[in-house]
């Protein structure tokens, strides 16, 4: 279980760090103090899920990331095309968000997205 706990301590930590935010500023996010966060990063204290999805919310990744004996970078990569959508999103009317909500559900139907990646 300590084992456990130590990576994801470290995950959270990384994914932190990727972000270039402090302790304080992740545990405001969040909603817990920048003591227990501590604890949390250094695999001291287990987390409620209620927790885990504020870390993985306020930090842009997801729960497996965090939870899985592995680092939890963020994919940069995948996150701007994210930050570029929402952009591009932003204005559009009502027609034009119904039109592309119509076009990935088709798109999603026609075609896999592994085969096509």
């Amino acid at each position: 279980m300590k084992t456990h706990l130590k990576h994801i301590g470290e995950n959270i930590r990384i994914a932190r760090k990727s972000k270039n935010l402090t302790i304080d500023m992740l545990s405001e996010l969040i909603g817990i103090s920048p003591s227990f966060l501590g604890t949390l990063e250094r695999g001291e204290s287990s987390l409620s899920v209620e927790t885990l999805i504020g870390v993985c919310k306020a930090l842009g990744v997801s729960a497996d990331s965090i939870i899985i004996e592995q680092n939890a970078t963020p994919n940069p990569y995948i996150s701007d095309k994210k930050d570029t959508i929402a952009t591009l999103l932003n204005n559009a009317t009502d027609d034009e968000l119904s039109f592309l909500i119509d076009y990935v559900k088709l798109y999603r139907g026609k075609v896999r997205f592994n085969d096509a990646l």
